[in-house]
C-alpha cells in the first residue's frame, strides 16, 4: 500500500507539473541505489529495469525474469514486459515509449540539487537516448526533482506513522542507555553501548553502521562527531553529544541527545550549558510551529537567528536547521531553513513532510545539540520525537 500511494502522488505530480511521462532506470540497486527505485519498488531490483509512470495513470516496468514475477504479485503496474534476452530490451523501450502516444515533455532522474533526483547513470541516459529517437519522440527533457519531492516528501498517514515508531524506537535506546553511560567511557565506548542495545533489540541503522552513532566528548574531540574517538574519554565537566540513527520496517530516525559528566556534587550543569540548551529548546519549538503548509523553508532561518541573537549569540544562526527524512536519515530534498546550495528546488512546505531540526552551540563544555523529528501539518509542525526536557546527567 505504501508503494501504490507514491505512484499515486507521482501520477498527480505529473499532472500538476505538466509532464506527460517519468522515465527511469536501474540495476543491482543495491550496488547502484538508484533512488526512485528504491522508494518504488517492492523487491531489490538486480537485472537492468525501466520503469514508465504517466500523467494519465500507466505505470509500465520493463524488466527481467528475476523480479518480474515479484513486481507481477505487487498489483502495482498497469503493464508488465518482460525481456527474453537483453539484446531485446531496448526494443521494448522503444514500443512502450511508442505506445505513449504524443509526448512533449519527459522527466528523468538529474539534477544538481536533489540526489533522490538523481540517479540517472551515464549509461542508462546514452540508452534512453537512443530509444527516445527511435521511439521519434522530440520531447522536452526536465528533471524529475519536483516529482520525487512528492513522492519522496508528501507522506501519506501511514508512512508518518512508521517514521514515528521508528523515532519511538530510538527514543527507547536512549532512554536504555542513559543510566549505563559513565564518566571514563571513551567515545569509541559510548558508541559500543549503543550499537548492543541496538543489536540486542534487532533494529537496522539509518545511515552507515560503523560511523552510528557519531558521538563527541567534550571539546577534545570533532564536533562534527564523525570519529567517536577511543583515546578521549569522559571527564567531569565533559558535555557528551550522541547523534543516533535506526531503521525500524524500512523507515529512520535521526535524533541527537546532549550529556552532562557532572564535577564534584554538581546536580545541574553550569550556566554556559544550560543557556545554550534552553537556546536550542527554544530554537526548535519556535521552528517547528512555523513549519505548516505553504512555507518557504527560506523563511525559517530568521527564527533561530532571532532567538541566538536575543540570547547572546553575536554569531546568529544564518543556515539551515535540519533535512527530510524517510526512508534514510539524509533523503534528498530541501532542508529545514535556508540553503544557497539548493537553488532551484521548490521549497514550499508540504502536507506530511517530515523534517529533522538539528541546531548546534559550541560550549567551552563540549558541543550541544538537541535533534527532533517532526511532521509538517496546516497548522504548525508537530515533533515526531519525544523533545529532551534537561540535559542528563551523567554522574561520577
Amino acid at each position: 500500500m505504501v508503494h501504490k500511494r507514491r505512484f499515486e502522488r507521482a501520477h498527480e505530480a505529473l499532472r500538476q507539473q505538466g509532464i506527460d511521462a517519468w522515465v527511469f532506470c536501474g540495476r543491482e540497486t543495491n550496488i547502484l541505489g538508484e533512488p526512485a527505485m528504491l522508494f518504488l519498488m517492492p523487491t531489490q531490483i538486480s537485472g537492468k529495469t525501466t520503469v514508465v509512470v504517466t500523467a494519465d495513470g500507466r505505470r509500465i516496468v520493463i524488466g527481467s525474469i528475476m523480479q518480474m514475477e515479484e513486481l507481477e504479485t505487487s498489483g502495482l503496474f498497469t503493464k508488465l514486459v518482460t525481456y527474453p534476452t537483453l539484446a531485446e530490451y531496448e526494443g521494448l523501450i522503444v514500443e512502450a515509449l511508442k505506445s505513449l502516444g504524443p509526448v512533449k515533455r519527459i522527466a528523468l532522474n538529474m539534477s544538481e540539487s536533489d540526489p533522490s533526483s538523481d540517479g540517472l547513470t551515464v549509461t542508462a541516459y546514452n540508452m534512453l537516448t537512443r530509444c527516445f529517437s527511435a521511439a521519434g519522440l522530440k520531447s522536452e527533457l526536465v528533471s524529475s526533482a519536483p516529482i520525487m519531492k512528492a513522492v519522496r516528501g508528501r507522506k501519506s498517514d501511514e508512512e508518518v506513522e512508521m517514521i514515528a515508531r521508528a523515532v519511538g524506537a530510538a527514543m527507547d535506546v536512549y532512554d536504555a542507555a542513559r543510566p549505563l553511560m559513565r564518566v571514563g567511557m571513551s567515545g569509541r565506548e559510548v558508541q559500543k553501548l549503543f550499537k548492543r542495545i541496538i543489536r540486542d533489540r534487532e533494529l537496522g541503522y539509518s545511515w552507515y553502521e560503523p560511523e552510528n552513532p557519531y558521538v563527541s566528548v567534550g571539546p577534545r574531540s570533532s564536533y562534527l562527531c564523525k570519529r567517536p574517538p577511543e583515546d578521549v574519554c569522559i571527564e567531569p565537566g565533559d558535555l557528551v553529544n550522541v547523534d543516533l540513527g535506526i531503521q525500524l520496517d524500512g523507515f529512520a530516525s535521526d535524533d541527537q541527545r546532549s550529556f552532562y559528566a557532572a564535577r564534584g556534587r554538581e546536580k545541574a550543569p553550569p550556566y554556559e550549558v544550560q543557556q545554550a540548551f534552553e537556546t536550542i529548546q527554544e530554537m526548535n519549538a519556535t521552528v517547528c510551529e512555523h513549519m505548516k503548509v505553504g512555507v518557504n523553508s527560506d523563511e525559517l532561518t530568521h527564527y533561530g537567528n532571532e532567538i541566538m541573537l536575543r540570547n547572546g549569540y553575536p554569531q546568529g544562526y544564518k543556515g539551515g536547521y535540519g533535512h527530510e527524512i524517510c526512508i534514510f536519515a539524509h533523503n534528498g530534498g530541501i532542508t529545514a531553513g535556508f540553503n544557497p546550495f539548493k537553488p532551484e528546488l521548490d521549497k514550499t512546505l508540504e502536507y506530511n513532510m517530515t523534517f529533522t531540526l538539528e541546531p548546534a552551540i559550541i560550549t567551552p563544555f563540549g558541543r550541544l545539540c538537541q535533534e527532533e523529528v517532526l511532521v509538517v501539518k496546516e497548522d504548525r509542525g508537530h515533533f515526531l520525537s519525544r523533545p529532551q526536557k534537561e540535559v542528563w546527567i551523567i554522574k561520577e
